[in-house]
């Protein structure tokens, strides 16, 4: 049974906690790497505007305190007052008490003494006496009793010595109401940004999961044995690639597990076969034993003729066990050949040799021709030879008497052996099954046989990397074609 996997471990509750927490981490930077940029370069910027208002209405009041046109500076100091008012910025002129030549009372607020202002207007005037030079600060000021912008310009005579300064005080409560309106909307942008991050983290989470989980609920119903199951994904890159494993681990699977139904069918098919085979024979033994054993029978002949139907018997079980080896061996993939390079035409002669003692008695002509003198392949002698015997004893078994049997032999691109024999020939609808297991014609001069010996031939075949080809027709005979590949003669 699955387990049940709890919602925190699900996978895209994972990709959505990370997608979300980095998305909100990104979100909650650059908040606050803008709020604080954004107040602090505006603060800067009004300090230098204010900076630079104060350098200009200082380099002004130079000018018109030369000149001592008091009216033409009194017009001056009412447009400059009444454009810096509406910024709620405050003008003070305020003379240098350390020095000789003061500025006219005409062009400086008499009523305002350097003792009197509060301590941030005194440090900019301080600055600005002492270093001669522009300076501002900000931070609360306890005469305006508010924040403040305070910025400060020396003012000089006409031999360049300080008499004076100018004092702006700006009130930036509008300003900063400025930043946290922009602020504000920034930080609504920023949610708004977040909401929509945190959604679209949701959908990519989704998406990334969804696939993931088909592909893992496809390699469960694998493992239960459903192999026909498919992923049903199609994206493109890793995850693509991974699904399509799956399918393609899937497809292997079905058909491991058709070919596996196949050869436990085939084992099933074979050990009916072998049990078929040895029962008549175990059971004809059985019955001769017992016939034997209980003394029924007391004539010599008869005795005689039963031992010798018991040894047929013996033979003939003994042939069996002995091509189930034979087979079993071919059959199986970590059993090695003999290999080196052997003449087909001495494997021909030798097996003719063995093959003349049973041709001789049905006066069977065994003929052979070959365009090369040795026919030279890479193959495993004694197999070999047992393969053309296995033919060959078949050719003279369902030839007639007095007739031939033909061996030829042709090398070229590959190197091909026929034998052919003009006896009773195969049915064509017996063709395809000659080739298997314990498949035995019904007639009476196949009765020894085991229904292996063409199958052996076939296994030896493959594992020389060769085909075999079968032709046949009904009173004409049958060729058994056999192609592998050619060498060149070993120096």
């Amino acid at each position: 049974m699955q387990k049940k996997i709890r919602f925190y471990n699900k996978l895209y509750f994972r990709f959505f906690c990370i997608f979300g927490i980095t998305s909100s981490v990104l979100v909650l930077l650059v908040g606050v790497v803008f709020f604080r940029l954004y107040s602090r370069n505006t603060i800067h910027e009004f300090r230098e505007q204010l900076e630079i208002d104060a350098g200009e209405i200082a380099d002004k009041v130079e000018e018109y305190s030369e000149s001592g046109e008091e009216n033409g500076y009194s017009d001056y100091m009412d447009a400059t007052q009444a454009l810096l008012e509406s910024q709620n910025v405050d003008v003070w002129i305020m003379p240098y008490y350390k020095s000789i030549n003061h500025l006219r009372s005409a062009y400086t607020n008499s009523n305002l003494k350097y003792k009197e202002l509060s301590k941030g207007m005194s440090r900019v005037m301080k600055r600005v006496y002492t270093k001669d030079g522009v300076y501002s600060n900000y931070g609360y000021d306890d005469m305006y009793d508010e924040e403040l912008i305070r910025a400060g310009a020396p003012v000089h005579d006409s031999g360049g010595n300080v008499i004076g300064g100018v004092l702006l005080n700006a009130n930036y409560a509008k300003r900063v109401e400025t930043v946290d309106n922009v602020e504000k909307t920034v930080f609504i942008a920023l949610l708004s940004a977040w909401f929509v991050s945190m959604c679209i983290s949701f959908l990519l989470s989704k998406q990334l999961s969804g696939p993931i989980s088909k592909i893992g609920r496809t390699a469960r119903i694998l493992a239960e044995g459903a192999y026909e199951t498919k992923t049903g994904v199609s994206v493109s890159g890793e995850i693509g690639e991974l699904a399509e494993t799956v399918d393609v681990l899937s497809d292997r699977l079905a058909e491991n597990e058709k070919i596996r139904k196949e050869i436990d069918r085939s084992r099933m098919d074979f050990f009916a076969n072998v049990s078929h085979e040895l029962r008549t024979p175990i059971t004809v033994m059985r019955g001769y034993t017992e016939t034997l054993n209980d003394g029924i029978i007391t004539d010599n002949d008869k005795i005689k003729n039963m031992y010798e139907r018991m040894l047929n018997e013996c033979k003939g079980m003994e042939r069996l066990v002995g091509d189930l080896l034979t087979l079993s061996k071919m059959q199986n993939p970590d059993f090695m050949l003999n290999l080196e390079p052997v003449s087909l035409v001495q494997i021909f002669e030798n097996a003719v040799k063995s093959a003349r003692v049973l041709s001789e008695k049905k006066n069977i002509t065994i003929r052979m021709e070959y365009n090369d003198e040795y026919c030279f392949m890479s193959g495993d002698y004694d197999r070999l030879r047992q393969m053309f015997l296995i033919i060959l004893d078949n050719a003279i078994k369902f030839s007639h008497e007095n007739s031939y049997i033909d061996i030829k032999l042709e090398k070229g691109e590959k190197l091909k052996a026929s034998i052919k024999d003009y006896g009773i020939g195969i049915d064509e609808d017996m063709l395809p099954y000659i080739f298997e297991k314990f498949y035995k014609s019904k007639l009476q001069m196949n009765e020894k046989g085991s229904g292996l010996g063409l199958v052996i031939a076939k296994a030896i075949a493959a594992r020389h990397n060769g085909k075999v080809e079968v032709y046949s027709k009904p009173g004409e005979g049958t060729r058994f074609t056999f192609t592998f590949d050619s060498i060149e003669p070993p120096m």
